[in-house]
């Protein structure tokens, strides 16, 4: 899935005139499956190959060009939200990854209006405001906390293992990163993480951060033991890169841990 970041190939152009034949030829296209179908399944390999920003990139492109013409479209638009908070995790500025989060936030909006009882919608409202919020910091965001809380809330309720058990780490890390004064507490917070780690025990983020605050807290075996699973073992939720900076920041807090 990792590309070569030193080919010469002009992929920028690539994208342009795949994006072209893609919109010329959806009515006909050769296989038995409808064609967005098979649009939406070349889009997801686009963003399975994130590590390449253009290929993710281009797979927002061509879910906005589907939504132009199915504006109405769960499928579609929760994706959209899900890609959108990724690039924004790629954006250098801070002015752009506020656009791409804001964006994120109203195609999440769209979707959970049209399906309320799926926990994607949900889960990627939140966590567009969650990563809006982390960036015009707790003054500006405060209000939000409700919000965000409620929707992953709502998220798990739904699906407890959707994203892997990632519900759990969000909630999880709400809890310990707010102060109490604003409903933070340790205790629930550990708890939603060993419930997440136990829904998804090949998650990365989440034995990352579980193993953070094990060590935290004085419970530095626990926390050895879950820092060196992040560095052994793959999450096939990860790309290449994605996995390399989990196990980079795995060995750096295994090393203040020494």
């Amino acid at each position: 899935m990792r590309r070569d970041r030193h080919s010469k190939s002009p992929r920028p152009l690539i994208g342009f005139l795949n994006v072209l034949v893609f919109s010329c030829c959806i009515s006909s296209w050769p296989t038995g499956l409808p064609a967005h179908e098979n649009l939406l399944t070349r889009i997801e390999n686009l963003f399975e190959g994130r590590d390449h920003v253009e290929d993710l990139k281009q797979a927002i492109s061509l879910l906005e060009n589907l939504l132009a013409r199915e504006p109405s479209s769960y499928e579609k638009l929760w994706r959209l939200a899900k890609y959108k908070y990724y690039l924004s995790d790629r954006q250098k500025d801070q002015p752009g990854k506020l656009k791409l989060l804001r964006d994120g936030v109203e195609a999440a909006k769209k979707a959970v209006s049209l399906e309320s009882q799926r926990p994607e919608g949900h889960f990627w409202l939140a966590a567009n405001y969650g990563g809006g919020a982390e960036l015009e910091g707790p003054f500006k965001s405060l209000w939000l906390i409700t919000t965000i809380r409620r929707e992953f809330e709502w998220a798990l309720r739904l699906d407890p293992a959707y994203e892997n058990g990632g519900i759990y780490l969000a909630l999880g890390e709400m809890e310990i990163r707010l102060p109490r004064l604003f409903g933070g507490s340790d205790r629930r917070g550990l708890a939603l993480l060993e419930n997440g780690l136990e829904v998804g025990p090949t998650n990365s983020d989440l034995k990352l951060f579980l193993g953070e605050t094990y060590a935290r807290i004085g419970r530095k075996e626990d926390g050895k033991r879950l820092l060196e699973s992040v560095i052994n073992l793959a999450d096939p939720a990860r790309t290449v890169m994605e996995q390399e900076e989990l196990r980079s920041k795995a060995r750096w807090l295994l090393h203040k841990m020494r």
